[in-house]
């Protein structure tokens, strides 16, 4: 079970790795971290360069899903998401349309 806590200053999120392997944790704790540097850079270098990363460091987690790992060698699953995703975000960005759902 995933849940959070928060309050005015902090946030704390737990998640259950029970399913994630330790390259998986790994690679969502260097997500996370990338994120939060996004969200906090203060000069426009480090916010693209943190951008860049965040980025990357998706595309890696998308590729090494559990669905990506178990079907490797049948389709390049996790290249395809990623590929898809990336489509998508270029259509939304070209449209202006983007849904900020909370």
């Amino acid at each position: 079970m995933n849940k959070h806590i928060s309050s005015s200053h902090e946030l704390i999120l737990k998640v259950e790795t029970h399913d994630l392997s330790p390259m998986q944790v790994r690679l969502l704790k260097h997500a996370h971290t990338l994120l939060i540097h996004v969200l906090a850079a203060d000069t426009e270098e480090e916010y693209f360069e943190a951008s860049s990363q965040l980025l990357k460091q998706a595309a890696q987690v998308v590729k090494h899903a559990n669905f990506a790992e178990s079907n490797k060698g049948k389709i390049a699953y996790g290249d395809q998401a990623v590929e898809y995703s990336v489509d998508n975000l270029n259509e939304a960005m070209d449209s202006g349309l983007f849904n900020h759902d909370n």
